[in-house]
C-alpha cells in the first residue's frame, strides 16, 4: 500500500479571526509561480488532498488552509460559530492576510464542496477577488421549483443526520482509515488516501490517549443544514469569472446531487465545466492526475499567470 509524506510547508502562519478562531496558513510549492489557494469540503481536510496538490507543487505557489475547527487549526470554543456565514467572513479575513503575509500576486481559488459554496457566497457578498476560481463538484442546492430541489436538499438533510452521529473518538488513525477503505462509497479512492485522510482530520487527545475528530460532528451536520437552506444558485450564474467548475461524473449508476446538479447549473448558465468521468464527489483524491490537468489547461486557456 501507498503511504503519502507531506513535504514540510514554507512558512505556517497562524491568523487570528475577529471571533477569536484561528487557522493555520501553509505556504508550499514554487514561490516564483502563481498563487493558488485551496481548501477542502466538510469534515475533511487539505492535508489529504495531497495526491492532488502534489501535482501543482512545481509549478505554482500553494496556500493551504483548513475551516475553521478541520485540520490543523485548534478547536474553537463557540459551536455556533462553526457555520458556512463565518467560513465566508474568514475567507475574506485569509484573503487580507495571505496579501499582507506573502504579497500581492496573481491568485487562482481552488476550493472542494463546501469550501466552493463559501467561495461562491464570498464573491456574491464581498465582491470577485479572484484572477481565477475553480470549483470541485460544489453542492450546491437550487432554487425551490427547480426539478432538482428536494434531491439536493434531501441530500444535505441526509449528511446532517449521519455527521451529527458519527463517532468521535478512535483508539487510533488506523481504524478509521480501515473503515474509509470497507465504504463502497470511498472505494475509489487512490491507494493511501484513506490513511492520509484518517491521520488529517484526526488530532491525539493527550489525556486519554485516543484519536478525536479536528471537526466536531455537530459543526458538521450544522454545516450540512445550512447548505440546504442557501439559496446561491440565481447568483452563481451572475458570477463572470474567470471561472470552471470540475465536477463529478452525472451519468455514473452512483451520481449524487452534486453531479446532476452542477451539470443543470452547466446547462442553465453556460459557464466552463468539465465533469471527470467515473469520479464521484471526492474528485480530487479518485482522480488526482485527471483533476490537474484540467486545472493547468484552464490556467492556460485562460493566460492565468501569464
Amino acid at each position: 500500500m501507498k503511504k503519502f509524506v507531506l513535504p514540510s510547508p514554507l512558512k505556517t502562519i497562524d491568523i487570528t479571526m475577529n471571533d477569536s478562531a484561528v487557522i493555520r496558513l501553509r505556504q508550499h510549492g514554487n514561490i516564483e509561480g502563481p498563487r493558488l489557494i485551496l481548501a477542502h469540503g466538510n469534515g475533511f481536510a487539505t492535508d489529504a488532498y495531497f495526491p492532488f496538490w502534489k501535482l501543482l507543487l512545481q509549478d505554482y505557489e500553494l496556500i493551504l488552509y483548513d475551516q475553521r475547527n478541520h485540520g490543523q487549526n485548534p478547536r474553537h470554543d463557540n459551536i455556533k460559530h462553526h457555520d458556512i456565514s463565518y467560513f465566508v467572513s474568514d475567507l475574506e479575513a485569509i484573503l487580507d492576510n495571505i496579501q499582507a503575509i506573502f504579497g500581492h500576486k496573481t491568485t487562482a481559488g481552488l476550493f472542494h464542496s463546501i469550501s466552493a459554496v463559501t467561495s461562491i457566497w464570498h464573491a456574491l457578498s464581498n465582491g470577485w477577488r479572484w484572477d481565477a476560481l475553480i470549483l470541485f463538484d460544489p453542492p450546491l442546492v437550487p432554487s425551490i421549483g427547480h426539478p432538482l430541489n428536494v434531491i439536493a436538499k434531501n441530500f444535505e438533510l441526509m449528511l446532517s443526520d449521519w455527521s451529527k452521529n458519527r463517532p468521535e473518538r478512535f483508539p487510533d488513525p488506523q481504524t478509521l482509515a480501515t473503515q474509509f477503505s470497507k465504504s463502497k462509497s470511498l472505494s475509489r479512492w487512490v491507494s493511501g488516501s484513506h490513511e492520509l485522510m484518517a491521520k488529517s482530520i484526526l488530532r491525539e487527545d493527550t489525556e486519554s490517549r485516543d484519536w478525536v475528530l479536528c471537526c466536531p460532528p455537530e459543526g458538521e451536520a450544522q454545516v450540512y443544514k445550512t447548505n440546504s437552506e442557501l439559496d446561491l444558485c440565481p447568483g452563481f450564474g451572475t458570477l463572470k469569472g474567470p471561472l470552471k467548475v470540475i465536477a463529478s461524473d452525472p451519468d455514473d449508476p452512483n451520481a449524487r446531487s452534486p453531479g446532476l446538479v452542477n451539470r443543470a447549473l452547466h446547462e442553465e448558465f453556460g459557464h466552463p465545466y468539465e465533469a471527470i468521468p467515473g469520479a464521484t464527489h471526492m474528485v480530487q483524491i479518485e482522480k488526482p492526475k485527471a483533476a490537474a490537468k484540467i486545472v493547468t489547461e484552464f490556467f492556460k486557456e485562460i493566460g492565468f499567470g501569464s
